[in-house]
């Protein structure tokens, strides 16, 4: 089961280099947010950052709906992960029709 909220992303960080435990290459990035949701004592924005996963290592700063589900930290914690960005449409406003002109 996973939660949709909104996010701002307002920065990326990418942290790459080479593991001195496995030799192997990493590229992580983490993104700087502010997410707004709803409770019993009314909306709240949240700063904080999060782990993007590999699929979507490439998204840039915006307004997203995120969907989030629960995974383990590498330390045995259940942290938030996102599972899914969408573009968040705020103040969609329909476009006039044109009319025909006689």
């Amino acid at each position: 089961m996973t939660s949709k909220q909104k996010l701002i992303i307002i920065d990326v960080t990418r942290l790459e280099g080479i593991s001195s435990k496995t030799g192997r290459p990493y590229d992580m990035r983490t993104a700087q947010c502010v997410l707004y949701q709803s409770t019993s004592e009314g909306d709240q924005a949240v700063v904080g950052r999060v782990m993007l996963p590999d699929g979507l290592k490439e998204t840039t700063k915006g307004e997203y709906l995120a969907e989030f589900a629960f995974t383990q930290s590498m330390d045995g914690h259940l942290v938030p992960r996102i599972v899914a960005l969408h573009p968040y449409a705020s103040n969609t406003r329909p476009t006039a029709s044109s009319k025909a002109t006689a």
